[in-house]
């Protein structure tokens, strides 16, 4: 899904959000709102210390967040929130179409920022440092951000920066807008399967990284099995091979540096 350039111009402005969650992640959205000065939004988490940690105002109750779900236009989910543990799991299913993340935030309102996104059972932070590593010695101006560490409304976008992003399965199951210019699968294997319960559910979740590829995107991937299933979904961005030789290689190099 793709919002318009108009629509992105005004979209904290016009829309409503309900913020649950308030991790590292939700915080940083709790965070950016107040110095955006959003005025539609009201946020929660079940810890009371951690509500009673980011300020929210005390008269608001579980039950008027419940209340609120239904009201507002997006739903920005925190990664670390499992909607079939949550205590809003009847509500959030119902209004599953409205469920966002900060990514999303993100490339709604940086459309012409460039980005490098990574996803991969295995190997996600080590490839984002080597990829950052070698952009910082061309002279790129990179911010390395997502599940690696810094949230991705915490940093300032220049006018030539360029993105690299860690995103886990939590992240893009729960994403509508992302539209990396450049989206990497490293690999996939058995993993998180008490969140996702079966293979086939991970598996789509890691692949929404490219679902809003154009073809001047590219998309990179290295298992045979794994190009296959890219082809079968017909996705738009360019396909690019991956050589899993020629990366060990620059893996071993890499660990010099850091």
């Amino acid at each position: 899904m793709i919002l318009s350039k108009k629509l992105s111009d005004s979209f904290l402005d016009t829309n409503s959000f309900a913020i649950y969650g308030l991790g590292i992640t939700g915080s940083s959205v709790l965070k950016f709102f107040k110095k955006k000065r959003v005025k539609n939004f009201t946020a929660w988490d079940d810890n009371k210390y951690i509500r009673k940690f980011n300020k929210l105002n005390k008269k608001n109750t579980q039950k008027d967040f419940l209340k609120y779900l239904d009201k507002a236009d997006y739903i920005i989910l925190s990664p670390g929130i499992s909607i079939e543990n949550s205590t809003f799991k009847k509500k959030l299913l119902e209004n599953k179409k409205k469920i966002i993340t900060d990514l999303d935030i993100f490339y709604i309102l940086n459309s012409q920022t460039k980005s490098i996104m990574v996803t991969g059972s295995n190997g996600k932070s080590t490839t984002c440092k080597i990829i950052e590593h070698v952009l910082k010695n061309t002279n790129y101006d990179v911010n390395l951000v997502g599940n690696i560490g810094k949230p991705i409304l915490n940093i300032k976008i220049k006018k030539n920066s360029l993105v690299v992003i860690e995103a886990s399965s939590f992240q893009l199951n729960y994403s509508q807008f992302i539209k990396p210019n450049y989206a990497i699968i490293l690999n996939i294997t058995k993993n998180h399967l008490d969140r996702h319960i079966t293979m086939k559910n991970y598996k789509k979740a890691k692949f929404k990284i490219f679902f809003n590829q154009k073809k001047e995107d590219l998309a990179f991937l290295e298992s045979k099995y794994l190009k296959n299933f890219y082809k079968k979904n017909n996705f738009k961005g360019k396909l690019k091979n991956v050589s899993i030789k020629k990366y060990e290689l620059i893996k071993k190099k890499f660990k010099i540096f850091i």
